[in-house]
């Protein structure tokens, strides 16, 4: 295959772009969903996280979400500002430390109806194989992080 060839298949056998795509796209349900509770996703996974993790740090937060520090921080903030998240400086000055607020409870329990909507719509796209799906993802994921 010559590399005009190459070129016209647009990157459809490439794993990396074909997640990047379909992450978008189920993305975009998601926000869908959530707008009405004042969510993205993205804030989602990271109050989902925060709240299983309570006081944990910024650094096991984001190992947990195969998310670099710097990037949660910036999702924490924004959390922060709407009161959904406190940070603390840990015993370490350097440790930053993460707690849901009642405020965050409270947006994260008017959000998990809305999660539930878009997983199943998500769900009957992948013709009800969503369990089969994450698990292959997570193993992805942890395999190569």
């Amino acid at each position: 295959m010559d590399l005009v060839d190459k070129f016209s298949l647009r990157g459809y056998d490439c794993v990396c772009g074909n997640l990047r795509m379909a992450a978008r796209a189920v993305t975009s349900v998601y926000d869908r969903h959530l707008r009405s509770a004042g969510l993205q996703a993205s804030q989602l996974a990271v109050l989902w996280a925060v709240a299983g993790l309570p006081g944990s740090s910024v650094k096991a937060i984001a190992a947990k979400l195969a998310m670099h520090d710097t990037a949660l921080v910036r999702n924490l903030r924004v959390l922060e500002e709407r009161g959904w998240v406190s940070i603390d400086v840990g015993e370490d000055r350097r440790q930053r430390l993460v707690t849901i607020t009642a405020q965050g409870r409270s947006v994260f329990a008017r959000a998990l109806p809305l999660w539930t909507r878009a997983q199943k719509e998500i769900s009957a796209a992948l013709d009800d194989g969503v369990e089969q799906m994450n698990a292959r993802l997570l193993h992805l994921a942890r395999s190569v992080s």
